[in-house]
């Protein structure tokens, strides 16, 4: 079947206007298509694998423990929400997305997500007041208490460096 312009039975009008419209279908062609190439530049592919010396890195991590725990020790005077039960990898961002593999640091699930609480029966609140702010529910009062990212990087790999200190 051809395809061609409806023409209708009324004024030339009616011939502008398609050609008028075909006009703006192109524009709004090309418009959709530099959107397209726009979003494919900007769309990021598939997480790399961790290397074998980065997923050694996290193993050493979670055999340290939590970094906002054993800051809790030091610093803090709190209690540790989780002793080697729980242990969770978290990269660090900027500006929205993961800095790499190679920055991240370990947290127990209570001070990473907050969602499993060690004492269920005391609520989240109660349990804050001892075992400190959780970075899934406070973000902002977490870097309150335990620094930036790029502090809490830096205590990490101090954490590794000396590991008869922190044993």
């Amino acid at each position: 079947m051809k395809r061609t312009p409806l023409i209708r039975k009324t004024p030339l009008k009616a011939r502008r206007g398609f050609a008028a419209m075909t006009a703006i279908r192109q524009a709004l062609t090309a418009v959709q298509s530099r959107a397209v190439a726009i979003r494919r530049a900007l769309r990021r592919g598939k997480a790399k694998a961790a290397t074998d010396a980065e997923k050694r890195r996290w193993a050493e991590c979670r055999r340290r423990g939590c970094v906002a725990c054993h800051l809790n020790l030091v610093d803090h005077g709190l209690a540790r929400a989780s002793y080697a039960n729980d242990l969770e990898i978290h990269h660090l961002l900027s500006g929205g997305r993961r800095r790499g593999h190679s920055f991240t640091i370990c947290l127990c699930h209570y001070h990473h997500q907050g969602k499993r609480l060690p004492y269920p029966e005391a609520g989240y609140r109660g349990q804050a007041e001892k075992l400190g702010p959780s970075l899934g529910r406070e973000p902002r009062r977490f870097r309150e208490v335990y620094g930036t990212d790029d502090e809490l990087l830096a205590y990490q790999t101090l954490m590794l460096d000396g590991a008869e200190v922190f044993s």
